[in-house]
Formats: C-alpha cells, sequence, structure tokens
C-alpha cells in the first residue's frame, strides 16, 4: 500500500514539473525573443477626465466621438488607478437618472519596421473593474465595447483588442458607472497582436480555466470516492467533501463568471460568492469536527443558523447595496469566530485519532481567512486592481487536502477490512483445525464404538445360536444320543457359525449376494434331506440399510423358517422369490408340506419369537398363510429406514448383560 502512495506521488511531482515548463514556455516564447518586429510597450501613464452625463447606464455607447471630445479638465495619472473621488451630483438634476462616465487616453507611436511592412497591433488590459460599460476608441471610431448593460462586468475579465490602425493614433478608454460607482483599471500595454496574446491566454488560463479545471478535478474525485466509500465508515464525510466541491464551483461560477452573465445583476452575482464562499468555509469546519468524532451542538448550530440568517439578510432583495459590504464582512467573521473555541478539541481529537493529516486541514482553512481579508479588500478598492484575487487558488488547497485525507481513511478502512477478513481466515482456519480434530477422534470413537458393537453382536449371536447348540451337544455326550443325532447337532453348529461369517461379508447393500450366499450354504443341506429348491430371485432395489447387523437378521429368520420346515413340514420341494411391494421389498419361502395350523402361530414357541423379534428390529413384518398344499412365508422389508431405526440386541437381552459377555 505504501508502495502504491509513493508511486502516486512521484506521478504528481512530474506533472507539476510539466506543468512549471509548459508554463515558462508560455510565458518566455521563444518567438517574442527572436523576432524584432513582434514589439510592445507598457503603457503606465494617461490622461484621465472624470464626468457625470445625465441618461441611463444601458444607453448605447456612441460609435463616435469628436477629436476634440470629450472636454474638461485632463489630468495626468499613474496606472494601475482606482476612482476612489466623486464628483457632486447636478444641484438642480432633481430625480432625473445620471451616470459617471471616466475616460482614460493614450497617445501611442508604434515604430516603422525596417520592412516597412507594419505588423498587426493590438491593446491589452489585464484587468478592469467598473459597473457599466467599458469602450475603446481609436482616433474617435469605437473598435471594442464590454458585453451587457447596467448589469455591470465588477471584475473585468483580460482585454485583447487588434487595433483596426497600425499607425499614431490616439486611444481612449470609455468606463460608465452609476453615481458613486467605483472604476479601477490596471496598467495596458501596446504592442504587436501576436506578441501580446501570449499574455492574454496566461491570464485568462489562470484566471478562469485553471479555477474551472480545478474544480471539475475535484468534484470528478469527490463524487467517485463518495460512490467507492458507499455503506463505509467514510461515507458522511464524502458527503461533506462533495457539498464542498459544489459550493466551490458554485462559488466560481458567480464571482469568475461575469463574462457569461453579462445580464445578470451585479448584486446577485456578488451574493452568490459570498454566500457559497461562507458556507463552503461551514462545511470544511462540519468536516473537521466529524473527522475528530468531537460534536459541538449548540456551536454548530450557532453557525449553521448565524450563515444561513445572513445569507438570507444579504438578498439583493433586502440589502441595498451601499450596506452589502457590513453585511459581509460580518458573515465572514462569524464563519471564523464562532468555530474559534473548536480549535483546541479538534486538534487533540484528530491527533489522538492519529489523523496528523486533519490538522493540516485545520490549518489550510485558517489560512482561509488571510486570502477573505484580501480578497475583501481587493473588491472594495482597499489595495491596488493590479492584485489578484487569492481565494480561486487557495480553496483548492484545502478541498485536495480534504479529499487526500479521505482517500487515507478510506484507503485505511480498506487495509482495517483486509486486517479483519485475515484475522477472521485465520480464526477460521484454526476453529476448522480444532473441528478437524474433533471430527478425528469422535470418528476414532465411533470406530471403537462400531468394532465393540460388532464384537458384542458376534458374541451375542454366538452365544444365542453356536453356544446353545454346542452346550446340547455337550449333554448329549453324557448319554445315550445316537451318534447319527450328536453328528447332525454339530453340523448344526458349524451351520451356524457359516452363517454367521456370510454376515460378516460385504454385500454393498446388495440383498441378492446376502440370498446366494445363503443358497450355497443351504445347498448341501437340501440335498441330504433329498429337499428341491425352486429359486425364483429376481432383482429388487437396494437397501442401503443392509448393514452386517439387520444381514444376520435376515439370515436367522430365514435360517429359522427354512429348519422349521425341514424338520416339521415334511416336504420335498421348498420355493424362494423375491419382488417389490410398493415401498418394500418381499421374500417369499414356500413349502409343499402338510401346512402350518394357525393358532400355532399366535403361541409358537422361542423360533417363532425369535423370528418376529428379528423382523421388527429391521422394521419388518413375517407373516404365515396357509397354501392349498403347504405354506407360504413373507417378510416385507422397507427399502427406505430412518437412521439408528435397526436393533442389535438379541430378544430378551439388555445391555448390562451384552457388557457381561
Amino acid at each position: 500500500m505504501r508502495s502504491r502512495w509513493v508511486f502516486l506521488s512521484r506521478i504528481v511531482g512530474m506533472l507539476c514539473l510539466c506543468s512549471v515548463v509548459l508554463l515558462a514556455c508560455l510565458l518566455y516564447p521563444p518567438s517574442t525573443r527572436s523576432s524584432p518586429e513582434l514589439w510592445q510597450q507598457s503603457l503606465d501613464r494617461a490622461e484621465f477626465l472624470k464626468q457625470v452625463i445625465p441618461g441611463d447606464l444601458d444607453t448605447t455607447v456612441p460609435d463616435h466621438i469628436a477629436a476634440e471630445d470629450p472636454t474638461g479638465p485632463w489630468q495626468t495619472i499613474e496606472l494601475p488607478y482606482t476612482d476612489r473621488f466623486y464628483p457632486p451630483a447636478f444641484p438642480d438634476q432633481g430625480n432625473r437618472r445620471s451616470r459617471t462616465t471616466t475616460w482614460y487616453r493614450f497617445t501611442i507611436a508604434p515604430p516603422m519596421p525596417a520592412n516597412g511592412d507594419r505588423a498587426r497591433t493590438g491593446f491589452y488590459l489585464p484587468a478592469w473593474k467598473t459597473q457599466g460599460h467599458l469602450a475603446l476608441y481609436q482616433n474617435g471610431v469605437l473598435v471594442w465595447c464590454s458585453q451587457g448593460g447596467a448589469a455591470g462586468q465588477g471584475i473585468g475579465y483580460p482585454v485583447l483588442v487588434q487595433l483596426p490602425f497600425s499607425g499614431a493614433s490616439v486611444l481612449t478608454l470609455r468606463m460608465d458607472m452609476p453615481p458613486g460607482g467605483q472604476g479601477a483599471m490596471t496598467a495596458a500595454r501596446i504592442g504587436s497582436y501576436d506578441a501580446l496574446a501570449w499574455r492574454y491566454r496566461i491570464r485568462r488560463v489562470m484566471q478562469y480555466w485553471l479555477p474551472a479545471a480545478l474544480a471539475v478535478l475535484l468534484l470528478s474525485g469527490s463524487v467517485m470516492l463518495s460512490v467507492l466509500a458507499m455503506g463505509r465508515t467514510v461515507e458522511h464525510l464524502c458527503h461533506y467533501q462533495v457539498a464542498a466541491v459544489v459550493l466551490y464551483a458554485t462559488y466560481c461560477l458567480f464571482f469568475l463568471g461575469g463574462e457569461h452573465f453579462t445580464y445578470a445583476p451585479l448584486s446577485w452575482i456578488s451574493w452568490g460568492a459570498i454566500t457559497s464562499l461562507c458556507w463552503l468555509i461551514v462545511v470544511v469546519w462540519l468536516l473537521c469536527s466529524d473527522m475528530a468524532e468531537i460534536t459541538f451542538p449548540w456551536l454548530k448550530r450557532l453557525l449553521v443558523g448565524g450563515v444561513a440568517l445572513g445569507s438570507v439578510v444579504t438578498l439583493p432583495l433586502f440589502c441595498p447595496d451601499n450596506w452589502r459590504g457590513i453585511f459581509s464582512v460580518c458573515l465572514y467573521a462569524c464563519c471564523w469566530i464562532v468555530p474559534l473555541p473548536m480549535l483546541p478539541s479538534l486538534a487533540t481529537g484528530l491527533w489522538r485519532r492519529g489523523a496528523h493529516a486533519g490538522l493540516l486541514l485545520i490549518t489550510c482553512n485558517l489560512l482561509l481567512l488571510p486570502g477573505v481579508i484580501h480578497d475583501v479588500a481587493l473588491a472594495y478598492d482597499r489595495i491596488g486592481i493590479n492584485h489578484n484575487y487569492l481565494m480561486p487558488y487557495l480553496i483548492p488547497l484545502v478541498l485536495f487536502n480534504g479529499l487526500y485525507l479521505l482517500g487515507r481513511q478510506y484507503v485505511d478502512s480498506l487495509h482495517a477490512a483486509e486486517q479483519a477478513t485475515e484475522q477472521l481466515q485465520s480464526r477460521f482456519e484454526l476453529q476448522e483445525s480444532a473441528l478437524r480434530e474433533s471430527y478425528e477422534r469422535l470418528r476414532q470413537v465411533e470406530q471403537r464404538d462400531l468394532l465393540s458393537a460388532e464384537r458384542q453382536r458376534l458374541m451375542r449371536d454366538m452365544h444365542d445360536g453356536l453356544g446353545s447348540t454346542l452346550t446340547g451337544a455337550i449333554h448329549m455326550t453324557n448319554g445315550d444320543t445316537p451318534h447319527a443325532v450328536l453328528r447332525q447337532t454339530l453340523q448344526d453348529c458349524l451351520y451356524d457359525l457359516k452363517i454367521t461369517v456370510d454376515s460378516l461379508e460385504s454385500v454393498d447393500a446388495d440383498l441378492l449376494v446376502l440370498l446366494a450366499n445363503l443358497r450355497y450354504r443351504l445347498a448341501s443341506r437340501f440335498q441330504a434331506h433329498g429337499m428341491t429348491l425352486e429359486w425364483s430371485v429376481k432383482a429388487v432395489p437396494p437397501l442401503v440399510w443392509l448393514t452386517p447387523s439387520a444381514a444376520l437378521h435376515i439370515l436367522r429368520i430365514l435360517q429359522e423358517v427354512i429348519a422349521n420346515i425341514i424338520k416339521h413340514a415334511g416336504a420335498d420341494r421348498i420355493r424362494v422369490a423375491t419382488g417389490v411391494d410398493g415401498l418394500a421389498i418381499v421374500i417369499f419361502v414356500e413349502d409343499n408340506g402338510k401346512g402350518f395350523i394357525a393358532n400355532k402361530q399366535a403361541t409358537g414357541g422361542r423360533g417363532l419369537h425369535n423370528i418376529r423379534w428379528r423382523a421388527q428390529a429391521i422394521n419388518s413384518r413375517a407373516h404365515w398363510s396357509a397354501l392349498a398344499k403347504g405354506t407360504r412365508f413373507t417378510l416385507w422389508m422397507p427399502i427406505q429406514q430412518p437412521d439408528g431405526s435397526v436393533t442389535t440386541l438379541s430378544p430378551g437381552m439388555s445391555l448390562s448383560a451384552m457388557k457381561n459377555l
């Protein structure tokens, strides 16, 4: 971020250097030094005459004046000159309207060039002031006249006139103003038109185009910053900056736009310049106050209320022209006297917040005071007209400082947001790492619990099935049990062990694989009993809940059903089939034995009880129905199971009993 500001500062420095070089080239063009035909001469003396003439200021300026006119007591004066003395009004005119006209006369004798061809001759007047017309005559012929009538011109714009006659002649300037009005003009210059053109251009650029360009540059930068700062803490401060720049543009429009507002009353132009400048100073003070985060409610109300009241009082509708100067001075004093109690608190607040550039903003705002004093003295002819107005150039210093300060705060807010984002990211990464470790520990705990549950399931199943069968076989060895029965019992133990091992294999939620393993285990047993197996299994949807525990439940159910058929039904054919019934998968086991007695289904022994319990453990239903010959067993199993709904406990066994296994 720092390197970016260094790069921008270097660019600004290079632009300033280029501007200085360009200005030097304009001030000292090579053509004025190398060509002797481009001559110029300063007119520091003039003959002066002042008259009070009956008539209105709107009277058209005559196109010709006699060579001997005007007549009167001409006197020689030094330029620049400000007319501060007023002749008395005609005592016998009554209410007749009149105007004051001042005359400035110059006698010129351009040099004769070596080739005998005279170049174009020009007349250049840098600055002038009047409240009416300004006209230029050469040998009594009107060659130029300012635009506008009684509206006046105030501070006149630079004038460059190409004279129609290039030889020796008499130039007469006519300046009209109302009775009691004031007029002034700087020293004029006469010379080659091309030699004077660069002075005119520089004066016009510095007086008009430069403030206008600064206003446009400040306005575009402030509006852009205000748009970028939307939703941030500096948004309301940017609004102050935009308001201040708009007021500066308004000030330039009123103060320097007299050339274009030729038909606007001078009183309204001066009122617009005064009020816009006062409100600009108020807005800058409010900006400093909000930047320091210090509130002065009563001082702010007094400042805003005083300036608002002064703006209304100085309206040309209510305030006479001869009183406007006094009220304007009071209004300017209000803009600086009222905020004085704020200064210590503002400086302290800005220093504590680290906004050292804000102290520079306050300093620049205070420097506007001598600039205002200078401009007021110049406006009311207390200093010479050869001075330039300072406020159009001092105000941009304040506004550029404010724009720079707000830009720094905006960049700091972005940097703070980036730091906050980085902190949140680091905290998130720490929390993510902690959660990952926690999840890893939980996974390990779940894995241990899963292994423990699987071990308990195997122990429980072996205890219920294989253990009880082996216990019975041990008791058989103590008696006179035939070897065939003992062999069958041991085969049943091996069969139960194989079923348990099959339940541990991964079937990937495929019921058909589970049934295929069961068929493989039952094939030898069916063959030993002389029974035929009809396998009518077809594809069914996968059972996502088919865990090893649920698979063992299904295998035990089918094992118990097939064992009952082999032992009690006396059948020679068994049919196993699958199907889909809505949202359930159905397994059918049919035989052609002697049938199943219904009342025994309700009062069955331990085997039927285990079948019902295991079916309930997997949210299924077991049902027996009689056929024309034999029995059909039906097992309904849902395709989808709610989480944690499959039970792994054995019937009649509690958790404490499982832990004791």
